[in-house]
């Protein structure tokens, strides 16, 4: 079965939407011209001081999460075919490669080195990464690139925090996707609460022990909570990879993109009760249209309501939901709208430039720092665009050009077939 066969557009679609959302809210003007739902709850305008204990979802705390649930899902697509020894060398493959990248794309960003090498950290990166290169290149690219990283500094403590929790998850949920596939999916759903109790227990308790780690900044076991959406995640990529049929039901989707705002508007607002109460009216009336559609949406809408409905009743705990540091509300209530969001997304048309970016975001994550801003220094634009940032619509448009710029790179390499892949 070719590659092409296994990819599901709405998957794609759903992981471009996420990347388009880290490149988008990480560009835009800071400074107060923008609201605060514009930014991550915990960093409001107009300081923008990490506000560790302030409650509330925006649309961009939900981009991470967007990206891990695609993992997910993607692992039954991707390795249904492998056995459970293949399965096991690519997830410590993957979390190799992914931790590499977390390190190396952190410490050769033009704000430490100059931009011509991170332009040239850029290009060794493409060679790296993309399979149809021949081996012989890319030995070549790896000599080149270690030697860049050596020459800059190894400095394991900065490191992309986003990427460095990726690579854990990609070779977590690997080997548990692995072990728990052909008839014994409910043993992940049990790793859940054990993971979710270990984190809970008290400082004296023995499972502290699985706390310990020789490198934090390569492993953690608190990063294991977000297998709170790479499982359920799992589940789904599961139904898509068994051809599950898509629905048709545009009043479906609605309903689905509608409790997606609703939740985020509505918990950013502190109307939790507000929100619990019309969220169950809205997924009880998509429950009803997703069992007349069947297939997928029979399928996944159970499980939505499962998880928005566990999100919100545990929303109060830990002081409310949060992002950063994450409750166990975030992970399960954005795992929730994930699912949602596929099944927003499933019947829609016109999808085909966010599924291209879906197909490529190792590249559409880090063009903007180590190829468009670099280009930005050295044109001598970089202080204009930075400028960006004293109206709503300079806000706007600061972030507007720099995914655009992202956009039509990766399109162009993906044209090409430039696509990097772990």
């Amino acid at each position: 079965m070719s590659h092409q066969a296994l990819r599901d557009p709405s998957l794609d679609a759903l992981r471009g939407l996420a990347v388009l959302g880290m490149v988008f809210s990480g560009s835009l003007g800071f400074g107060g011209a923008l609201p605060a739902w514009m930014y991550h709850a915990q960093l409001p305008p107009p300081a923008h001081k990490f506000m560790p204990t302030l409650p509330g979802l925006t649309w961009v705390d939900l981009v991470f999460p967007m990206f891990l649930f695609a993992l997910g899902a993607a692992l039954p697509l991707a390795l249904r075919h492998h056995t459970p020894a293949e399965a096991a060398r690519t997830a410590v493959r993957r979390f190799a490669l992914l931790l590499f990248f977390a390190l190396f794309t952190q410490q050769l960003k033009p704000a430490h080195v100059s931009p011509w090498l991170s332009l040239a950290a850029f290009a060794l990166l493409g060679l790296l990464l993309v399979r149809r290169v021949p081996l012989t290149l890319k030995a070549g690219a790896w000599t080149a690139a270690v030697a860049l990283w050596v020459w800059v500094g190894l400095e394991p403590k900065r490191h992309d925090i986003i990427l460095v929790v990726l690579a854990v998850m990609a070779g977590a949920g690997t080997l548990l996707w692995a072990a728990t596939r052909d008839g014994r999916q409910a043993w992940r759903w049990w790793a859940l609460p054990v993971v979710v109790a270990v984190m809970l227990a008290p400082p004296d308790a023995w499972t502290r022990v699985l706390w310990s780690t020789p490198a934090d900044w390569a492993w953690r076991f608190l990063f294991l909570k977000y297998l709170l959406i790479v499982v359920p995640g799992m589940a789904v990529g599961e139904w898509l990879a068994r051809g599950e049929p898509v629905h048709r039901d545009r009043g479906l989707a609605s309903i689905a993109f509608a409790l997606v705002v609703l939740n985020l508007v509505l918990l950013q607002a502190r109307e939790t009760a507000l929100n619990a109460m019309l969220s169950a009216a809205l997924l009880t009336w998509g429950g009803v249209r997703a069992a007349r559609a069947g297939g997928f949406a029979a399928r996944a809408w159970p499980l939505a309501v499962a998880l928005v409905l566990l999100g919100l009743f545990m929303e109060p705990l830990q002081g409310g939901i949060r992002k950063d540091p994450s409750t166990f509300s975030y992970q399960v209530l954005t795992a929730g709208l994930s699912v949602l969001l596929l099944v927003a997304l499933q019947p829609l048309r016109g999808l085909g430039v966010v599924s291209e970016l879906g197909r490529n975001p190792m590249l559409a994550y880090v063009a903007g720092s180590l190829c468009v801003l670099p280009l930005l220094q050295l044109s001598g634009l970089l202080p204009a665009w930075q400028a960006l940032t004293g109206s709503v619509p300079e806000a706007l448009l600061k972030g507007a050009l720099l995914t655009s710029a992202v956009m039509c790179l990766t399109l162009a390499a993906n044209r090409r077939g430039w696509i990097w892949r772990a």
